[in-house]
Parts: C-alpha cells; structure tokens; sequence
C-alpha cells in the first residue's frame, strides 16, 4: 500500500479524490476534523462572554471608574504574564498562539492591492490578530486591506510577502513577537514588558472566596470589606503569596530519588545516542544544526550587526582577493585555464553588483541564519542580477548569476573564520581594557603609549595571526599582572614563570636596549611610513656601556652585551608590525627546498614511490602547490623520507655530487634567508652599534619570527591540500548520488521504479550461487528468490519470468562480485526480452553499481533492519535501493561511507574532514531533491535523510521524527510548528524542503514551493484559470478561506498548459515596483513545480560504462592497471585450450584470449602443443574488449622481452617530472649508484633479466620494503656459483628468501639454461616467477580473506598500540625478529583464548608463519583450559597447501577441513613426538649467511625440513574434537 493510501485510509478518504473535489458538507467536516489542534479559543471566548456578563467587559459608554479599573486588571495580567513566559521555553510558540496557529494556519497572505491580485480576507478581530502574530511571521500571513497603502509606499525587503514581516501596531505586538524571538536565540533581556490582552492567568471575580495572608491577617474586619475595596486592597498590596515561595523548604532531590542521566550511563554512551546537555541545547535553540555545531562558543552564534556584516564584506573580498591570486597562479604551474576546485569564477571586485550580491548573502548567513540550500533555492534574487533591456521590450531580460552553490558554501565558511577572527580580536580588546584598568579588581597598568599602539594594531589587523601577535606582545610585555590575573582565578596553582622581557627589566638590559639607537616599534613604523624614524647613534661603544650591566645576575661585559642583543632581539622578534610585514614578505617569496635523508636515498630509487616527486626541489614556490602535492611531501618528510626547508634565498647551493654536505648547506640556507629578511627592516646606520643591532636583527629573524612563520605557512599549505581533497572527495560523492532513478514508458511521473535485483558471485551453497530479491517502489522488501542458474528452462528464468508476468518489477538489475556476472546479465536480458516480446510490456535492464551495498551488508544497521535476511539478500536490497534513491542509501550508512575509494590522498586527511565534505555533498542533493516527510515515518530505512535537509541536523531530525508515527502523520506543513517540532528560524529554512505527501490540507505542501510563496502561486493559477477572486463577491468566500488553494489544486489536475500563457515578465515587473526585488526566478520556479510537481530535478539515469562495469566486477581499471600500449605484463592461469587459441583467467577473473600467433615467435601448429589447462603463464596485453570484457594476450618472448625492458628503471624524463625537480642531482646519483654498483659486484655474477638486483638479501627486504606485497627481486646466493635467489614480499616486514639451482650451465659465469626449486624445474627465470612465486602470492591471498584467518599486527584491538612502539624501528636485525616473533605468538594465544573463553569450546586460526615466511601456521586450543596452543605449519605450494607428510589440499578450505580431521583422528607418526610441549615450539632451522632463514637442500629457501609436528594426542584433544569455533 502507497504512502497515499495508507494516509487516506486512516483519514476516511478515497486516495483518488482531491481535497477540492468534495462537497460543501465533506469539506465542512474534514476541516473540522483537521483543525480541531486546540479548545483553547472555545475556552478563550466563553471566559470573555462570563467577564461580560459580570460587568469585567464593558462597552464604551460605562463610566471611567470602570475603565481604570480595567486598567488595572491588564497591568495585573501584563505582570503575571512576563512570569510565565520566563518560566515557559524560549523556543516554543505560547498555548495560546499554538490554538489560533492550528486554526488559521492557512489564511491567505494579505498582499498589496495589485492588479488582479487576490483580496485578502477581513480579520475576525483583534484577538485574532494577537494570537495569530507568530504564524503571520511563519508562512506570510500579515497586512490586511487597510495597511496596504502603507505596503506600497514603505521601503520592503525581499521577505516582504509577510515571511518575516513583523510591523504590527496592535497592542505593541511588534516588540512582543521581536522579545520571544531574541528570547530563543538567547540574546535578549526575558523582562521585556509587551501587552497581552489573552492572559489566561487566575481571575477575581466579585464575592469570591477570601483567602491568603492578606485574608488572614484581617479576619476580623473581613465581612465589612465589600467586594470593590478587596479587589483594590489586592491590586495595591497584592494576596501577600508572591513570596509564598520562599518559605518552603527546599526539596531534596535525592531524598526524592531523582537522577540525572550522567548518573546512569556513561559519558561516551550519552554522546554517542545526542542525549547530553549540549545536544539539548542545540535540539531546542533557534538555529540551525550545522551552523551551532561549527560554532566553539555561544558568542559564535549571535547575529551579526550591520557594522559588523560592512566589516565582514570587506574582510571577505580580501580573503578572496588572495585566494584568485593563488588560483591563478596555480592554473599556470597546471598549464590549465579551469580546474574544478576553483571557485568564484564571475568574480569582479570593481562591480557594485557583485559586492552586493556578496554583502546580501552574508546577512543571510549572519543575521538571518539562513542556510545555503535555503538561500540558493528562494533568495536566488540577492545574488542573481538581471541587465536593463528596453522598456518596451517584452522578451525576458537576460540574467547574471554571480555566485554559484560552491560560491555559497565558500562564503558560508568564510562566515565561520572571520566570527574566529572577531572572537579573538574581542578577547584581546578586553585584555587591553582590563589592563587600562576598566575590571572590577583591576588598576591600570598599561601605558598610554601602548595602549594607543594596541588598538592600531588591532583595528589594522587582517588576520587571526595578526590578533596573535598582538596578543603574545601584551603577555610578554605585561606578563607578571597578566599572570597574577591567572593565579587569582579558581583551580590549582601554578609556579610563575619569569618572561625574558621582565628578566629585562630585572637586569637591566630593558633600558640598554634603547641605546641600539632604534626601537622595534619605531622599526615598524619604518616598514609602514620609511625613513620616518632615524637611527639615534650613541657615541658610548657597547662593550663599553655594557660594563654598567655587570652585577650579580651578569657577571661579565661579554655576558651583559650577549644578554642585551638577545633582548634586543626579543623585542624586535614579538613586534606586531614586524612580525606582519615578514609574514606577508614570505608570502611573496618563500621556496620550498626538499633533499632525501639517508633512508630515502634508500628507499626512494623508482619513479612509482609516492615521495619520488619530491626527491629533490629546488626553491620551489609555495604558491607552485597544487592539488595534494604538500600533504603528500609534508607525509614523507614524517616518515622520515625527506628534508624539507622554507627558504627566501632563493639559492640552491647543494651538490649533485656530495650529498654527505647537505646538513650545512641546509644550515648556510637558513642563516642567508635570515639576513636577507633583516636587510628589509630600516636599522642600518654608520654608528658604533650597527654591527650589534644588525646581529640582533638577524638573529629575531632566524631563532624567532621565520620559525614561527614558517610553521604557520606549513599548517597552511597543508589545510589547502586538505581542502582540496576534501573537495574532490564532495564531488565525487555528489556525482555518484546526484542522479534520478531509472524509468520506464509505463511509469508515472511521480512513481518510484519497482526493482528486481539479481545478484551473482556469491558463494556456493544449498540454495544457489544467485539471488533474486524484489523491492517495491518504497524501497522494502517484498519476496526473495534463490537459484542456481537464469539459462532457459532453469528454476531462475522461471521465477525471474514469474515475476515480471506479475509487473511487480519496472527495472531488473544485474550486480555481483564476480566477472561471472556478466554472463548473468546476458542470462537476464535473454529473459527480459523474451517477456517483453510476448507480452510488450517495457521493462528495463541494467547493471547496478554495488559500492554502497558491499559496505552496508554486514553493517549493524543492516542486521538490525532485515534480520530475517542472508547477507546476500542485503546485498540486493542495499542495491535496489541505491536505484531508487542513492541519498537515502549514502546517508544510511553513517561514517562508513569513509570506506569507499573517494580521491587517492584521501588516507592523508582527516575523517572529520572528509565526513564535512560528504555530508556537504549529501546536504545538496538531498535538498536539491526535496523529502517527503510523512514518507520517513513508514519507511524507517529512509530517515537518515532528514539530518542533511537544510536547517536540521541528526539531533532536530530525530525530535521531528519522534512526533510523527504510520497513525499520526503530518496533514501540512504547519504542524512542524502547531505540533512544536521545530521552531521558527529552523521552519523557515528546512519547510520548503519537506514534503507533505499526500497534501490534504493544502495541495502546495507537496511541492517544493516555499509557504511565503504560496500567494504568488496561488495568484498565477486565479490568473492561469482566468477567475476574479473577490471575497466580496463570491458567495462561497468561507469556501475558499478553508481551502485557499483550491484554484491551485485545480490548474495542476486539469490544465497546467494553461500557465504558459501568463506573462511572468510584466508580473516580476509590477512585484519589483513594490517589493524593490525582481522575482521572475521565483515566479519560473513556482510555475514549474505547478505543472511538474513530482519532477525530479537531478540528471536521468545512465546505466555504468563499460570501464565502470569492468571496475565493477573485477577491480581493474582501463589506463592504470589494464593499459592497450603493449608493456602492460600479467599472471594468468590457462583454463581452456582450442587447436586454434587458448583462453587464460586473470586472478581478477578477467579472461584474456589468446591467438595462436601470440603463443611464441615461432610457428604453433596448435595452441594445446604449447598450452595446457591449470598452466600458469605471463602474458602481455596486447588489446582490451570492453563490449565482451575480456583481452588480447601474448606470450611471445619478444613482447615480454620489450615488456621487461620498459619496465627498467631510466633516468626520470624531464617533461614528467615537477618543474622545479633537481633532474641533474638524480642524474648524477644514478650515475653513482651504477659504479658503486658496478664496482661492489666486481666479482659478482650478473644475471641479465630486468628484475635483477645485485644485493644482499637484508638489502633485499629493505628494498622491498617500501614496494607493494607480492614484488620481487632477482639476487646473487652465497650458496656458489650454481645458485641464485629470489626474494619476494609476503606481507608488511615478511620476506621470503627462494633458493634456485641453475642447471645446464654452459660456463661457470654463464646463466643455467633450467632452474630447479626443489623438485619442480622451469625453463627461464620469466617462467619460474609466473608459476611459482606469483602463484604461491595468491594462494596467500586466498588465504587471507578466509574467515579463520588472523593478522596479529593488524587486529583492532591493538590499534592503540603501534608496532613501531612496542618493537621499535625496523633495523632488520636477528634482535628485531625475535622480539617480533615473540608479540606474534602472543598475540595468537590472547585471540585463541578469546575466542575458547567466549564460546566455551576449542578454538583455532590460521595465520602467517614470522620464523617461516611464505608458510601457514595452523594454530589452535583444544579447550577453554588448555594451557598454551600447539601450533603446525603448513607449505604452501604453487598448486597446492601441505600439511604433514601426506595432507595435501587444492584450497585453503581444504586445508582446514584436513587439519580438523587430523586432530579428531590419532595420528600414527606422532606417537613418537615425545618431545612435543603445549606450545608447540617449531623445530629450530639455521640461517644461511645472506639472512634468508634455513638451511640447504630445501625448495623454500633452504629450509631443511618441513615435515608434520606437533599432532596432539587424542588426550591432548579431550572432548574438543567435535567443538570448532
């Protein structure tokens, strides 16, 4: 059943008939059954017609007595009334404005008197009026006939449709609804005093009962008081309990047993479920979520003034002044004219119009706390500009769009950094006052001068740096009060430190430091003003006047004048305008010099190393970073890989030749770049001190003011590359959502596509390798399938066709795991179109991107919804529903959408980073789109959406969705505020993004028109019907007032062509004589939500390319790891021979074919002479087929050959490399690392072959070191002449040393002509890597995505503590391996007890072998009391896995299956282990002399013996044989 009819059904009412088409009775009775809200009006009107019948409500001709004692009554409830609205929530509307809200929520908008606009209709009376003020601000609401004049003629902003129109002049209204809104806002006094005439407070009516104090005291006399004086006794000298209060006791909370929730959960437990105080405080404040969660403070949050925002522009249009400038030259180092980060393309500083456009969206930000999905959707006039045409031209007139949605989001932060910068120059501001003496316990202590010198500081200041330095020059230069401020404040003590400048003055080498002729102030006067301070020479030479210093802190004149400069220096260093000025000078000159460090040079020798790019810089510029270059350099100079230094020298003084000088050359650079900046500051002079003040000068430079500068310029660079990934990462994810779902002919414009999902590659079970589920169009489940095949005749194409003979699915959608889902899909489609055939019905196939849905179907989320389900089923759920609604799917899965693959940097950046981004992305389209409201509440795995609609965020979404359930559900918009759900800002921002489906109130709640536009739509369709809407003539005005969009409801029904002939231009034309803003965007907008008021705005749907479905199944991508250039060599394995080709599989399972001519350079008769089912091979890909997803391989030498050789590591080309690369450096280090090579391996054999590496084998493991897992190298053996090695990596610091015996040598230097490792020979070292080493990675491979398998180093619960903390820095010593073997076993014996300990049963694991690599170790606990875990190692062979001497296994599952086997059964050979312990230590090996592990004879690297071990007896076993965890 539909959201529709469910929603009907519960009201009584046929889902085909529309609010207009029922009769007068019906409507009479549906209205009064959808805004019976409230009795309070009821209630409201009888107490005032008893107050008329007992005199309290008089006409105007009573007598004045009566009149002031009416007074006095109001000025009673006025009183009581402000108590209650202190007490009552600050965020709410009152009771009694909520009963008029419910009843007049949909009053028509008293518009000005335009030409065929509609009339609006006369207020009840005044009491209406002042109840109905709040609703008026909601949804426009506000002038009547009488103040329309007063419309026309008074300057109106853009809201004046009524939206926040608030000039009442009724009984102070204005100042009442202004005070309420401050109140929420928190940002005013609660004792202003407003009128209210509806107090419904106790009343006094003559001869009631007469109690209280007032009564007690007189008691006596009481019966001679008539009624009249005790009221008037009361209103003087009130009932006397007022204060009644404050004789009661007061209440013992824990007496009464009353707990707060920090006393039963956890702290983390309430941040997580947003049940804390601060999460309250959002939930219920007037602001949107996403501008009070960016906010550190409450100051963060007020709305800005009109200085203020004046300040904001201009300090904005700086702010972008240099981001331009960094674009543009970033765009010429990227010899690209337009990137996609770049923002503020139609930028103009010298146009008014964009400054405006600027200006007016920044008060939307700051003042009105309008959101940017809601400014860009219905305040686009304040940033969209039209150019004058002719007046008497009717075509439109052409706009201008200064600012796009981007723009916006750029603006939006800028808003947050400069109320940081207020927030910190007003923090400095009230040190200043405080230390002129303006606290309560404070006395001035700052002099005149620097008080003056402060506050230019801070009025010029640009930046937060600038208010920094003007901060740490107040703390040093009054640090002693200011640290006395801080010792008298509450908390422990502290010792008091003594700053340099106050040691100064102890010494006395404050007042020396005058004598340098020049003050670091009158220095940066200088820089500002030149020459406008002269350099006072002192006739005394320092080290003469610094013998006046010498005393018992300076012992001698050398030490007195050292202690002078570095005063001196001091000075100079913390100077706001000197730090300004070398900060902005950086800016403009500063490079970048990067050299390798020792284990760079190491590691860093291929041009595929991430850090390669910046080897070596020289001076490259800051602004020369583009993309992620920094943060990608700043991560290897962490990883210690690089040096990295600033520089202004703009020199590069280092040698190609002798890298050993680098630390000096580094330290040179640094001394020259200080000099330099010194020589900018005006302190020369031809006196005794120039010497002295030009080293203290350069020394501020050096030691102070550049370090800092450049930390600062490294945090920037840095957050520049975050933002840009973060960026791409926005629209990656805003790409991948940002389309509509697929359709078909038969579909409605407003259905949801029923989806039929078909998914593959499963594993083999009971029920099948296929799923088939199907999802109607709200997303849930409505039957799941199993089959094993879709071919005709299968029971899969059968259920598949049952379905669609049921036209339960308009899309049938194919995705898997495996390249086996291609075959599926054409198994599909055969079936599809075999049904459409027949019965020509219009059903569509494609495949489905399953990203979201291999993320989400193991989630918690996902068990806790569909626990019914198999994994396999949520599979197909999760990809059904990301066609139908991806938003909803992306939102759902919470922080793990982190998990997909976004932008390759994205490891470099912070998750909180990335999340905003995401969450930006999801916030444009969710908003872009629209949310059907009472849609959440009946599908809950919709919900997550709400959080990203604008104005709300996870914690107001959750207080909205907790007030609408499947029975009580939204019947308009106003309820979000008649049923206290959100308050009014938050309203503003989010109602026009919230459908409410379907509209029985009112039918614009279910567009994406806004309700202060509502008049506008409801006008065009009057105009579009050609009606006159006079009230005053229409007998049945009660009838429209009840339903005022009648005419709207039906222009969309029956004729919505028919407002394509109103003419918007001249109706835009006449709102902008009275409104000052031209709304003909409004006005289209409107216009086309009328005639499509389902449309989906978003892009139509496009089934995945080719590549994307290639990426899809398999993982290879088109022109990364798949290239048709002829050099791109594979692994696969032969699966099927024909005399004429062969077809070979990838590991991905991509297959590749192979001709006959490409078999061998010679002449093949037929491909099975050659080839053979099972063998391994490495091919060249010579062609990649995208329509049949499969290859064109080679195995001829002479394309693996010029394969290899392109593979060789050649000098770096200069055309590929970073312009500011030192190519000559890495020339000449190549050179010499080719003789050093050349000249160490005199006496060595080479062996020709492109993987060859004449190294040792721990300079193997650290060359592979930093190489991806399954590498390579070719190395001399210590074993003789006879021998070669082969070194691969297993894993993370695991290598594994393979021992190969040549055979057939010609010579003794020459290569063997076969190869031999331990009883299998191969013909070359090409064939020995293809089907030995690479198959033996990924039989490892298999191993690792077993279930059973675990990786100590990489279990979370050790996340806290890296390996590089508990063993310390890889030296790839025998130490080191030790102690890692050590952690290893432990780790495994912590898991296995774990395990036992929780399941109450044996417990076992599979994981690598340390002492071994390249073996398993099966290790296991035969019960939870087991002491210890026997542990055995199993080889693993090219072709297979060996366990003991006999077990041998196909597949890791096998494996495991035969060690469970061999545990439950006794074992003959190990009877005679008398020697086996608990934990099954494994047999010691010896260790060749090049530190592969073992020793000769053996195929595994010169392991001697691997036979089986540690089999336990069956006593040893116990009862655990037939308990498996």
């Amino acid at each position: 059943m539909s959201d529709a009819s469910e929603i009907n059904e519960l009201d009584g009412l046929s889902p085909e008939r529309s609010y207009g088409e029922y009769s007068d009775e019906e409507a009479d009775s549906r209205d009064t059954r959808h805004h019976q809200y409230s009795s309070d009006e009821d209630e409201e009107e009888e107490d005032d017609a008893d107050m008329q019948n007992d005199g309290f409500v008089v006409d105007d001709d009573e007598p004045d007595e009566e009149e002031e004692r009416r007074r006095r009554r109001r000025e009673k409830r006025k009183k009581k009334r402000r108590l209650l609205e202190q007490e009552a929530e600050q965020d709410m509307l009152d009771d009694e404005d909520l009963a008029l809200v419910a009843e007049n929520t949909y009053g028509e908008v008293k518009a000005p008197r335009l030409k065929r606009l509609k009339r609006g209709r006369a207020r009840r009376a005044m009491d209406d009026d002042e109840l109905q003020a709040e609703l008026d601000d909601l949804t426009g609401t506000g002038a009547n006939e009488a103040e329309a004049d007063e419309f026309a003629t008074r300057p109106v902003r853009h809201d004046d449709l009524g939206l926040f129109d608030n000039e009442m002049d009724e009984l102070d209204q204005d100042d009442f609804r202004a005070a309420r809104r401050a109140e929420r806002m928190g940002h005013a006094d609660t004792s202003t005093e407003y009128a209210d005439e509806l107090d419904e407070g106790p009343r006094v009516h003559p001869g009631a009962e007469r109690t209280g104090a007032m009564a007690s005291f007189l008691s006596e006399g009481l019966d001679a008081i008539d009624d009249d004086t005790w009221l008037e006794l009361q209103e003087i000298f009130g009932t006397g309990e007022e204060y009644a209060f404050a004789m009661e006791p007061p209440i013992d909370q824990d007496a009464m047993g009353v707990k707060a929730l920090e006393d039963v959960f956890e702290p983390a437990e309430l941040e997580a479920k947003m049940m804390t105080q601060r999460d309250e405080e959002i939930r219920t404040t007037d602001i949107p979520e996403r501008m009070q969660m960016r906010a550190a403070s409450s100051d963060m949050l007020r709305p800005l003034s009109e200085e203020e925002i004046e300040e904001e522009t201009t300090w904005v249009m700086r702010q972008l002044n240099v981001r331009l400038a960094r674009q543009e030259a970033q765009r010429e180092h990227r010899r690209e004219k337009d990137t996609d980060d770049d923002v503020f393309k139609q930028a103009d500083f010298a146009n008014e119009q964009f400054v405006a456009a600027v200006l007016s969206v920044l008060k939307l930000l700051s003042q009105d706390f309008f959101e940017v999905p809601f400014i860009v959707k219905h305040r686009r006039e304040v940033f969209v500009t039209t150019e004058s045409v002719d007046p008497g031209s009717v075509e439109e007139p052409p706009t201008h769009e200064w600012l796009t949605e981007d723009d916006i989001w750029q603006l939006y932060d800028y808003d947050l950094q400069f109320r940081g910068f207020l927030s910190a120059r007003r923090s400095v501001q009230n040190t200043v006052r405080r230390l002129c003496g303006e606290g309560a316990d404070s006395e001035r202590v700052i002099s005149a001068d620097d008080e003056l010198y402060a506050s230019q500081m801070l009025s010029t200041a640009e930046t937060v740096e600038n208010i920094s330095d003007v901060s740490e020059w107040l703390h040093a230069r009054y640090a002693s009060v200011i640290q006395k401020w801080t010792q008298s404040q509450a908390g422990p003590k502290r010792a008091r430190n003594v700053g340099l400048w106050e040691q100064a003055r102890r010494n006395g080498t404050e007042e020396f430091a005058k004598r340098f002729g020049i003050t670091a102030q009158q220095i940066g006067d200088n820089i500002r003003d030149p020459d406008r301070h002269a350099v006072d020479a002192d006739a005394e030479p320092p080290e003469e006047a610094a013998r006046r210093l010498v005393g018992t802190e300076l012992a001698s004149p050398e030490l007195a004048l050292r202690a002078a400069k570095a005063t001196y220096a001091h000075m100079i260093a913390l100077d706001p305008q000197i730090r300004r000025f070398v900060r902005q000078f950086c800016v403009d000159n500063a490079g970048v010099i990067v050299r390798p460090t020792e284990r760079g040079l190491r590691e860093i020798t291929h041009e595929e190393h991430p850090a390669f790019a910046f080897k070596f810089l020289k001076q490259k510029p800051v602004t020369a970073f583009v993309g992620a270059q920094f943060m990608e350099l700043q991560r290897a100079v962490n990883e210690g890989l690089l040096r990295m230094q600033f520089s202004v020298s703009g020199k590069y003084r280092f040698s190609s030749k002798d890298m050993s000088r680098d630390d000096a050359v580094f330290t040179a650079d640094r001394d020259e770049s200080a000099r330099l900046v010194a020589m900018q500051l005006s302190v020369a002079g031809s006196d005794l001190w120039e010497s002295a003040r030009s080293e203290a000068v350069t020394a501020a430079m050096r030691d102070h003011v550049l370090p800092q500068i450049w930390r600062e310029t490294a945090q920037r660079l840095q957050q520049q590359a975050s933002e840009y990934v973060a960026a791409a990462c926005q629209r990656e994810i805003e790409q991948r959502i940002n389309m509509a779902p697929p359709r078909t002919e038969r579909m409605r414009p407003e259905e949801q596509p029923r989806i039929a999902v078909v998914g593959s590659g499963f594993a083999a079970s009971a029920r099948g390798t296929l799923r088939i589920v199907v999802v109607d169009e709200h997303g849930d489940v409505t039957e799941t399938h199993a089959a094993d095949s879709l071919r005709d005749g299968s029971n899969g194409a059968a259920t598949l066709l049952a379905i669609l003979a049921r036209q339960a699915a308009d899309i049938v959608a194919v995705s898997g795991l495996a390249m086996a889902t291609r075959r599926v899909h054409d198994d599909v489609r055969t079936v599809v179109d075999s049904h459409c055939a027949r019965s020509g019905d219009d059903v569509m196939v494609t495949y489905a991107n399953d990203e979201a849905a291999r993320v989400w179907w193991d989630s918690a989320a996902a068990c806790a919804e569909l626990p019914s389900l198999g994994r396999e089923e949520r599979y197909c759920v999760a990809v059904a529903r990301t066609l139908q609604d991806a938003p909803a799917v992306y939102a759902g899965l919470g922080r793990d959408v982190l998990q997909l693959a976004l932008h390759p940097a994205q490891r470099n950046v912070e998750n909180t980073v990335l999340m905003a981004a995401v969450e930006r992305a999801l916030v444009n389209v969710i908003n872009r789109v629209g949310v059907d409201i009472n849609g959440l509440a009946l599908h809950a795995h919709k919900r997550a959406v709400l959080a990203y609609v604008s104005g709300l965020g996870p914690r107001k979404a959750h207080a909205i969705l907790s007030g609408i359930t499947p029975d009580h559900l939204l019947e308009s918009r106003s309820d979000l505020v008649t049923q206290r759900l959100c308050t009014r800002t938050v309203f503003v921002n989010c109602v026009s993004f919230l459908r409410v489906h379907p509209s029985v109130v009112d039918v614009l709640d279910g567009t994406r028109i806004h309700p202060e536009d509502y008049d506008l739509a409801r006008k065009m369709a009057v105009d579009a019907l050609d009606i006159e809407d006079d009230d005053a003539d229409d007998p049945r005005a009660k009838r429209k007032r009840d339903k005022p969009s009648r005419y709207v409801s039906e222009v969309m029904r029956r004729s919505p062509e028919r407002l394509d002939e109103l003419d918007l231009v001249k109706y835009a034309d006449e709102l902008k004589k009275i409104m000052h803003v031209y709304k003909l965007g409004t006005l289209k907008f409107i216009k086309h939500e009328l005639q499509n008021p389902h449309a989906d705005p978003r892009p139509s749907f496009e089934p995945p390319s080719p590549e994307q479905v290639l990426q899809m199944l398999t993982g290879e991508r088109v022109g990364e790891t798949l290239r048709e250039d002829g050099l791109t060599m594979v692994s696969a394995t032969v699966v099927r021979v024909q005399p004429r080709f062969a077809i070979a599989r990838l590991d991905s399972g991509l297959e590749g074919f192979i001709g006959v001519a490409n078999i061998a350079d010679y002449r093949v008769e037929e491909a099975s002479d050659e080839l053979s089912p099972g063998q391994m091979v490495a091919a060249v890909v010579k062609r990649i087929d995208l329509d049949r997803m499969s290859l064109d391989l080679s195995l001829r030498r002479s394309d693996i050959d010029a394969a290899c050789a392109s593979n060789r590591e050649p000098v770096p080309d200069s055309s590929h490399v970073d312009p500011f690369f030192d190519l000559d450096t890495e020339t000449a280090l190549r050179e010499r690392a080719r003789a050093q090579q050349r000249q160490s391996t005199a006496r060595l054999r080479t062996v020709p072959h492109p993987l060859f590496k004449p190294l040792s084998g721990r300079e193997a493991e650290q060359y592979l070191a930093a190489r991806p897992r399954g590498d390579c190298v070719i190395r001399p053996s210590s074993r003789g002449p006879d021998h070669i090695a082969i070194t691969w990596k297993v894993g993370d610091g695991l290598f594994q040393h393979i021992d190969v015996r040549e055979e057939n040598k010609p010579h003794a230097a020459a290569l063997g002509l076969s190869f031999t490792v331990g009883d299998l020979s191969y013909s070359d070292l090409d064939e020995l890597i293809a089907l030995h080493v690479d198959p033996i990675a990924r039989r490892l491979d298999e191993v690792r995505r077993s279930p059973k398998f675990y990786d100590p180093e990489s279990d979370p619960l050790y996340a806290s503590e890296p390996l590089a903390d508990v063993l310390g820095a890889n030296d790839y010593s025998a130490e080191y391996r030790e102690r890692r073997l050590a952690l290893w076993e432990k780790r495994v014996a912590r898991h296995l007890d774990t395990l036992a300990q929780s399941t109450g049963r044996g417990a076992y694991c599979v994981s690598l072998s340390l002492a071994k690599p390249g073996a398993l170790v099966l290790a296991f606990k035969p019960t939870p009391t087991h002491r210890g875990i026997i542990k055995w190692t199993a080889r693993v062979e090219p072709n297979e896995f060996k366990l003991g001497e006999r077990g041998r296994y196909p597949d890791i599952a096998g494996l495991i299956n035969g060690f469970k086997m061999m545990q439950t059964k006794p074992q003959q050979s190990s009877r005679s282990s008398a020697s086996r312990s608990s934990q099954g230590a494994n047999p010691p090996s010896g260790s060749s002399s090049d530190g592969r592990s073992g020793g000769r004879g053996g195929r595994w690297g010169g392991t001697s013996s691997w036979g089986a071990q540690q089999q336990p007896s069956s006593a040893q076993w116990g009862s655990a044989g037939s308990g498996w965890n």
